[in-house]
């Protein structure tokens, strides 16, 4: 069984508890552990590393009093993380997101709210720089729009994501994954999954607006921009149907980069996960709701021919609804079924 401390050593445990591997989880130290060791520096006068205490049934921890336990059944022989691996394996991702997903489900709703405004700001930096490289490109348009596509998914939301993993914020989206992770495993009710998506999804709205405010009033982008125009008016084209399917498409690749960033131990690691993943989606052409949320309402207040009832019933209600699919049963539902305990339930039934 894998024991796993929110930060930190994990030690893979044998049937009777003994310990017999640990290694090192994450070369990146969260926000909340960084300021906890320049307080710890400023009192002592040095920032020395905490003594990893056991227990006292061979699990060892780090940060938290109690070690988070892998849901579901042992992984097998060929599921071992190897020592010094820069990459957790499914099960391990799983109890990892079991555990920050119930942190989140118990966020105060302030912090939270704070954290989802921020998310929004992160992802409204990357749509702004989306919309300010690939859709000004004629020539490559025209001559390989192949490649304008790979450009367009390099430069932006990426960029946007890795800010809101590696800084620290509640993004709807991603949390639409973690939470049903903590709930599908017993960790969180449905009261607090709601809860969370609620405050997210109003807090990202929020730190979108913020930024297009700030961007038109220091004039950024000019009136009715040719290449922004051509990302939004397609977007509140679609059928109700189409909209809702490129969001369940759309989430299932965002929450998989979220997944692979949670495996992943080092910042070069995280940042492979999710360009490639994330440059993907755009690239394809699908819809995330809280990057609509920036690019349709920028387009809006520059003069685009969108009313507020095409953006919310065309684009952002269906992308919302196919995200939350996308999310909960694509990626936290198959793999709690898989490695966690709701297949145990199922199984049981």
């Amino acid at each position: 069984m894998l024991a796993a401390s929110r930060y930190g050593t994990r030690t893979l445990l044998c049937p009777r508890h003994h310990p017999v591997l640990s290694l090192k989880t994450s070369a990146l130290r969260p926000p909340r552990r960084i300021i906890t060791r320049v307080q710890n520096a400023a009192s002592v006068g040095t920032a020395s590393e905490a003594s990893t205490p056991s227990n006292g049934d061979g699990a060892i921890w780090t940060d938290s009093p109690e070690p988070v336990r892998l849901p579901g059944k042992d992984p097998s022989p060929g599921q071992l993380p190897i020592p010094d691996s820069p990459l957790l394996p499914p099960a391990g991702i799983l109890a990892k997101a079991v555990e920050m997903g119930t942190a989140k489900a118990k966020l105060p709703a302030m912090k939270c709210f704070i954290m989802a405004v921020m998310g929004g700001i992160f992802i409204a930096f990357g749509g702004a720089l989306a919309v300010s490289v690939g859709p000004n490109c004629p020539e490559m348009a025209a001559s390989n729009p192949g490649l304008l596509k790979i450009l367009t998914g390099l430069n932006g939301l990426p960029f946007g994501l890795l800010l809101v993993l590696v800084c620290g914020a509640e993004l709807f989206t991603g949390n639409v994954a973690l939470l049903s992770t903590a709930v599908f495993n017993g960790k969180a009710t449905v009261k607090q999954l709601v809860r969370n998506w609620s405050i997210s999804y109003v807090g990202n709205m929020i730190g979108t607006g913020l930024i297009i405010a700030m961007m038109c009033g220091g004039a950024v982008f000019p009136y009715q921009p040719p290449g922004l125009l051509k990302m939004a008016m397609p977007k509140v084209s679609l059928t109700f149907k189409q909209a809702f399917l490129r969001g369940i498409l759309a989430n299932w690749f965002v929450c998989l980069a979220t997944w692979m960033a949670i495996g992943a131990n080092s910042l070069i690691s995280k940042i492979a996960g999710i360009y490639l993943t994330i440059s993907a989606f755009v690239a394809i052409g699908l819809e995330h709701s809280v990057a609509n949320m920036f690019i349709i309402p920028l387009a809006m207040a520059v003069g685009a021919d969108i009313s507020p009832s095409t953006y919310l019933l065309k684009n952002l209600l269906p992308v919302t609804l196919g995200n939350i699919v996308g999310g909960a049963i694509g990626v936290a539902g198959f793999y709690s079924y898989v490695y966690g305990t709701l297949g145990q339930k199922a199984q049981a039934a």
